[in-house]
This record gives C-alpha cells, structure tokens and sequence, in this order.
C-alpha cells in the first residue's frame, strides 16, 4: 500500500513542478504590462504592453508602411509605432497586446507583432476542471484494486503460477 501513496506523491510532486513552470513561463514570457508600467519602469529588452487604442489615433501611412496610434491604460497613454503586417485586429477601441521595444529618446514604443489578449485564467480552469476530477478517479480505482488483489491473495483463491519446466 506504501508503494501506491510513494506513486501518488511523486505524481503529484510533478504536477506542481509543471505548474511552477508554466507559471515562471508565463510571468517572463506571456504576461503584458500596462503602459504606466512602461512609462515608470522603461525596460531594456523586448516587453508586452496591454492597453486599449484610443479612438481618432489610428493613422495609417501606407508610403512607409507604418501604422501609428496612441495605446490607452488606465491613467497613461503611449505612442506606438508598427511596422510590419497588416493586422486584421487593429480597430479602435480595440484591446490589444503589443510586443515591442521602447524607445526613451523618441518616447515611443516600435511594435513588432500585435496580438489578442490571451484568456489564461479561461484556459486553466477547463484543465483543472478535467483534469483533478480525471486524477482522483484514477487514484480511487488504483486503491481498489490494489485492495481487491489482497484480497484474492488472502482468500487463497489466488495460487502461485507453476513453472513451464515440470511439464
């Protein structure tokens, strides 16, 4: 029986060792900041901005193939230069992420990909909700049978396989 519980804890110490690493994943690599983020701590590298673009800043300028507007936060707002792919998702309105990098001397943050804002919270719940009632069950009928072979075991029913030798 010592066994079954040694299993679950090791399978469940991987569960939370995977659940860290999404975590520092997505604390590093997915998770957007604001644009007064931004604007109070200017970053060296590449960083994700989430924020609303403001009505009457979208200007398109196809000579140059940029698109410039103005990305809304709470409080902040900030310039944004992209140049790249037309975005089916650029509107108005629209909330967006912005990948990029900021630019201190122009004060304006050179996007290089626009996204939709992820629904990760969405995402995790529907595997939780699958994925622990899955669990428990499993670790029920792994108990029942470990209890049931026992049981077979003590009732004698159960007799040691000969060896193919003596026949």
């Amino acid at each position: 029986m010592n066994g079954l519980y040694i299993r679950w804890i090791g399978a469940l110490a991987l569960g939370i060792l995977i659940g860290l690493l999404g975590a520092r994943r997505y604390v590093h690599d997915v998770r957007a900041i604001s644009p007064e983020r931004l604007l109070n701590e200017p970053p060296a590298e590449a960083v994700r901005v989430l924020g609303r673009v403001e009505a009457g800043s979208l200007v398109k300028d196809p000579s140059k193939g940029e698109v410039v507007f103005h990305l809304a936060g709470e409080k902040e707002r900030l310039s944004v230069r992209y140049a790249g792919e037309e975005p089916e998702n650029l509107r108005e309105l629209k909330t967006l992420v912005i990948v990029g990098r900021w630019n201190r001397t122009d004060g304006v943050l050179e996007a290089e990909k626009i996204a939709l804002i992820p629904n990760y919270g969405f995402v995790t719940a529907a595997y939780l909700v699958a994925l622990l009632p899955l669990g428990f069950f499993l670790f029920y009928m792994e108990r029942k049978v470990a209890i049931l072979y026992t049981l077979i075991k003590d009732e004698k029913i159960y007799q040691p396989e000969e060896s193919f030798e003596r026949q």
